[in-house]
């Protein structure tokens, strides 16, 4: 699932990215990993290199039904 950093709430995640994590919580999802998505980068004030979170990407697991 692909997550836009560009429109934060209170809690800085869209609304609707919560909703879906319950939805698929209740679906039998669980929550593995969340990976930021960087773009672009500069080199600011002889620092080194910035770069911008634009999003994210969520990665779930089920557990897989046995008969």
């Amino acid at each position: 699932m692909y997550i836009d950093a560009r429109y934060p709430s209170e809690s800085w995640m869209p609304e609707d990215v919560n909703i879906k994590f319950d939805e698929f919580g209740r679906e039998g999802w669980e929550l593995i990993k969340v990976v930021p998505k960087l773009k672009g980068g500069f080199y600011a004030f002889f620092m080194g290199w910035i770069t911008l979170t634009v999003g994210y990407t969520a990665y779930f697991k089920r557990a897989l039904e046995t008969s």
